[in-house]
């Protein structure tokens, strides 16, 4: 699992992993509940590699959460991780469903020209206010572009092993989890 939250922050594609936590470790305490897992969601994964952690308070504000922690992976373009427990998964109270009409409209946005002053398309440009990339459709005429888990030259999105556009990059993508 980590190493696919790894992938996702890397190739800065949406994610919500949904973590209902119970006594461990191994299989612990499959009937009770604990809220043990926060580390691992925090720090789990090699590398730098911040997520948001979005932990909903109870059964009714599970659905806010939801809707919170999808946003802010399709805006952010990262993976969200979302904590709940044996009590919240198992509790109930009284919730209103909403009506779709007033849901927020979460659709991804996709790129569809090229976004460079010079006709081509950098898919690692970035959102002055989120820094999140442009997210195109494979396909899509004029914008090819690389994804994937190794590391990418900011701008141009080529493959780059250089030390310094790394610590770039790390640094960018944590200011960009920072920011939310």
């Amino acid at each position: 699992k980590s190493e696919t939250i790894g992938l996702a922050v890397m190739a800065e594609l949406p994610l919500l992993v949904i973590d209902v936590q119970r006594g461990g470790p191994s299989t612990g305490l499959p009937t009770k509940t604990e809220q043990a897992d926060l580390l691992q969601a925090l720090y789990g994964r090699n590398g730098e590699s911040p997520v948001p952690v979005i932990a909903p308070q109870s059964p009714g504000d599970c659905f806010a959460a939801v809707l919170d922690a999808t946003r802010i992976a399709l805006t952010y373009r990262t993976p969200v991780l979302l904590l709940s427990d044996g009590a919240i998964a198992n509790g109930s109270e009284p919730w209103l469903i909403p009506n779709v009409e007033d849901l927020p409209d979460l659709r991804p946005t996709f790129a569809t020209t090229p976004n460079n002053p010079d006709g081509t398309h950098w898919p690692y440009l970035r959102d002055p206010e989120t820094l999140a990339r442009d997210w195109a459709l494979p396909g899509t005429p004029g914008l090819q572009h690389r994804i994937g888990g190794l590391e990418k030259a900011d701008g141009k999105g080529n493959i780059s092993y250089d030390p310094a556009n790394h610590d770039h990059m790390t640094r960018l993508r944590h200011k960009k989890i920072s920011n939310i």
